[in-house]
């Protein structure tokens, strides 16, 4: 017998941290100033007269040379005395999203939470979101799969709801990454943000149907992003770091893998790259969405990038983006709209889905 359930996206939200801190700001952490060389990278410059970048103070070189390889000029970082931590962040980001969807929390029946920079361990994140959601006894369950994480969450949501284990479900991502990069690595530190972004899934209907099971897989690689687990940290050590590879062929690898997954989440459906309107993958660094934009020359469709003023929240640049454009913010949707979401993350994890919104977005 068929399955007549469908999931559908009812409700969006983000949660972003106040404080935004700009490559200039970034520069004045004595670790960043230290380490950075100005003088090769003042070499690096692409499209800089010499005598202009001879010119430049080590600032402005620090600047433009984060721009060049990542395309980030600030990114937002969470404050303790405001944001609280990442499950707080997932809160708001739900709250939002629940209010989108014209729903109390009560309606929800389970809570998903991708992270992997949770304040505590234990109750995992999604007992915690739930408790300050006013539903302490909502089941559900946090998980990591780095950069793909909503992805993974959303695909877990999906099978909750199809199955009809469960009515309404929350999928939310958030990152506090910032707490655990390292600022005495320029290349690292000039990637990461923080933030949080949400759904509510349901049986019941909505504007964002989700066409077919999301697609997720993996690929074992411990070499692009590792962090090591708090039991694994040497006495005294304050927090774990991340550590983080890079290089053209990470860059190609990111690209090649988050085309892969949206097509075969894309085959799952009646729908091909020519139907689709809006592309929104992981914000990773935007010389990876310029890739994609290049790579799959979207006949009617464009390419979403937000990385410039947030950076690189990894799980919750997905929703967060998601949010915006479903919010209006990136321009209008056409009455109907085929939107493919699309991540790659450490692990190697990744993931891919296809949503089609109907009513367009807000004038």
């Amino acid at each position: 017998m068929t399955n007549a359930l469908q999931a559908y996206v009812a409700g969006s939200g983000r949660h972003l941290p106040q404080r935004s801190v700009d490559n200039f700001e970034l520069y004045e952490l004595e670790s960043i100033r230290q380490a950075f060389d100005a003088d090769l990278a003042r070499g690096s410059l692409r499209g800089v007269d010499p005598d202009e970048a001879a010119g430049l103070t080590a600032a402005e070189v620090f600047d433009r040379w984060s721009v060049q390889v990542t395309g980030i000029k600030r990114r937002r970082i969470l404050d303790p005395e405001v944001d609280r931590s990442v499950e707080w962040m997932c809160a708001e980001a739900s709250r939002a999203a629940l209010a989108d969807a014209g729903m109390e929390p009560s309606d929800l029946d389970f809570l998903l939470v991708a992270s992997l920079t949770e304040c505590e361990i234990v109750p995992n994140a999604a007992c915690t979101v739930g408790n300050m959601l006013g539903i302490p006894n909502a089941p559900g369950f946090e998980l990591n799969a780095a950069c793909a994480g909503f992805l993974h969450a959303l695909a877990a949501g999906y099978a909750y709801v199809i199955s009809g284990s469960a009515r309404n479900v929350l999928v939310v991502a958030g990152e506090f990454l910032t707490g655990i990069t390292d600022y005495s690595d320029p290349k690292t530190a000039v990637l990461f943000g923080d933030g949080a972004g949400a759904v509510v899934l349901t049986s019941e209907g909505g504007r964002g149907r989700v066409l077919a099971p999301p697609y997720t897989t993996a690929d074992y690689s411990p070499e692009h992003l590792n962090l090591m687990g708090q039991v694994m940290q040497a006495p005294g050590d304050p927090v774990p770091k991340l550590a983080m590879g890079g290089g053209p062929n990470v860059l190609r690898n990111a690209i090649k893998s988050m085309i892969s997954v949206a097509e075969h989440a894309l085959e799952r459906t009646d729908v091909t790259w020519a139907d689709v309107d809006v592309v929104i993958p992981h914000q990773a660094n935007k010389r990876i969405t310029v890739g994609i934009e290049r790579a799959l020359s979207l006949p009617k469709g464009r390419v979403i990038d937000v990385i410039e003023n947030y950076g690189n929240s990894s799980g919750s640049t997905v929703p967060i983006a998601l949010d915006e454009v479903l919010k209006g913010v990136h321009g209008p949707l056409p009455e109907t709209a085929n939107i493919v979401l699309t991540a790659v993350g450490g692990g190697y994890t990744s993931g891919g889905a296809v949503i089609e919104w109907t009513g367009g977005t807000p004038a």
